[in-house]
């Protein structure tokens, strides 16, 4: 009964919104706004951007505020409109003059993760032109000397291997536990991380073993809250940390100014658009969320030559916002592109009697498959062997783009998983008998979608084979040397 007085309440105020969307190109104009939220792309390209492949979509979205503690529960209501495919503009922009009868432009798109096998989010179809790859000696460097492992945090200790003697499911995992509890894990993990009851902490030791000029560790977690949660933990946790970590902030958080380097209670804060400038702070530990650090600036040491990142820790395992809307538009957009390029749509509409039938298969194609990614559950263990492989790759991308702030300059990087979600099974301590898979395990499934590209006598493409080597390397020997020393020695802290 409730959802049904929530829907009459919507229908009442949908033709009021209607009224507004439609006189907001006016009043935009009017008030000389420019670009805005409501209307993404300048309309001038409107012609050039196809339609969505299910019709153009307006909805609402509520999200709740909170955890559900059984009362009355508030939230934020939200309007979407899905309008077309605009990553199709940029295969387009060669051709944009030709309507003029001018001849085509040459377009140069610049970007090191846009080839991204199933990705949705990143992959953009086009021939790749020019691989610009780095010196062979820098990338060895980068390759040999870089180092991925686990490091989970049991009964608020830190372990680098699987200790049968722990209790099954002690390791502390963040991704998946409910909200309400996310505060306590984090609170614990970064006080496993900073505690120096045994005359050194582990933080302090990963300090030391980087050189001086990179001594800086970057937390990743999963909010700007939730980074000011470990940051504040850490600052109060003993002398030794007291101004030497840094918060990242947004750019707009209005209260970014009111904290001091010298407050007993909170630790400073460093806005995102200053994260560059680091190095010139005084702090040892910067603690971020993910998706704030993972493109936009570089982390530069005072030299301005390497990066000051030397080492990486993820007390969060990324994984998709079961709420984000942006997922099933990059899903759908991705899915017709592919469809078009593939000679699918082609056949579809080719199949039936007349154009007008071709175009409503397309578009009833495309609406089954906007209801099954919409519905779709974003819980690892539950998404279909499909939907894996577009999120690894999606979540590849991610992290590989993140660590490279700590490669800049060709210099190696430490990484250090803490989350018990990135190999559940592993921090249970049942490997022995249960090892991880793709299935089970994020690292497991990055492991599975590159391998075809590093391994011989696999049929895949020439060319993909070599841009994935030009592109991934790094990480894939990282990982790959990883998870074979796992599982030949049963150690979990592996050296690339």
């Amino acid at each position: 009964m409730t959802r049904f007085e929530f829907t009459l309440l919507l229908s009442a105020l949908e033709p009021k919104l209607a009224l507004i969307n439609a006189m907001w190109p006016r009043v935009a104009a009017a008030l000389n706004l420019g670009f805005n939220e409501m209307y993404r792309r300048p309309l001038d390209y409107g012609p050039m951007v196809p339609e969505a492949p299910m019709g153009n979509v307006i909805g609402f979205q509520f999200l709740m505020e909170g955890p559900d503690l059984g009362g009355a529960r508030t939230g934020e209501l939200r309007f979407f409109r899905c309008s077309g495919l605009g990553r199709e503009l940029l295969r387009a922009m060669p051709d944009l003059p030709t309507v003029d009868g001018r001849p085509g432009t040459n377009v140069l798109l610049m970007s090191g993760s846009s080839w991204a096998g199933s990705s949705s989010r990143y992959h953009i179809p086009v021939p790749i032109g020019v691989i610009i790859e780095p010196d062979r000696k820098e990338l060895k460097r980068i390759v040999e000397q870089s180092e991925f492992r686990f490091e989970f945090v049991r009964d608020d200790c830190l372990c680098r291997v699987a200790c049968e003697c722990q209790v099954p499911n002690e390791a502390e995992r963040l991704s998946g536990e409910p909200l309400d509890q996310r505060a306590a894990i984090l609170r614990r993990m970064a006080i496993a991380l900073g505690k120096d009851d045994t005359g050194i902490s582990r933080l302090q030791e990963e300090l030391r073993l980087l050189p001086e000029s990179r001594r800086h560790i970057l937390l990743l977690v999963g909010s700007y809250e939730e980074a000011k949660l470990v940051a504040d933990s850490l600052h109060t946790l003993s002398k030794r940390w007291r101004g030497r970590v840094r918060r990242l902030v947004s750019d707009d958080d209005p209260n970014a100014g009111t904290w001091s380097d010298d407050d007993e209670h909170h630790a400073p804060v460093l806005r995102r658009g200053d994260v560059e400038t680091l190095a010139n702070t005084n702090a040892d530990i910067l603690v971020a969320p993910l998706l704030a650090v993972e493109r936009g600036h570089n982390i530069l040491d005072l030299d301005r030559r390497h990066a000051a990142i030397g080492s990486i820790y993820f007390l969060a395992r990324p994984n998709p916002r079961p709420d984000d809307l942006g997922l099933a538009v990059h899903a759908i957009n991705d899915w017709i592109v592919r469809s078009i390029d593939g000679g699918e749509f082609t056949d579809w509409v080719r199949g039936e009697l007349t154009l007008g039938l071709g175009a409503r298969k397309v578009r009833d194609l495309a609406r089954s498959q906007w209801y099954r990614v919409l519905a779709r559950s974003m819980a690892w263990s539950r998404l279909s062997d499909d939907d894996r492989k577009q999120v690894t790759w999606d979540l590849l991308v991610l992290i590989w783009q993140v660590i490279g702030r700590s490669v800049r300059g060709a210099v190696p990087t430490r990484v250090a998983f803490v989350d018990a979600a990135f190999a559940p099974n592993l921090a249970t301590g049942q490997s022995p008998g249960q090892p991880d898979t793709p299935k089970t395990s994020l690292l497991h499934s990055i492991h599975a979608v590159l391998r075809p590209y590093f391994t011989p006598d696999t049929p895949v493409p020439a060319a993909d084979r070599h841009i994935v080597q030009a592109l991934y390397r790094p990480m894939w020997t990282a990982l790959d040397r990883c998870l074979i020393q796992f599982t030949d020695e049963g150690n979990t802290a592996c050296t690339a």
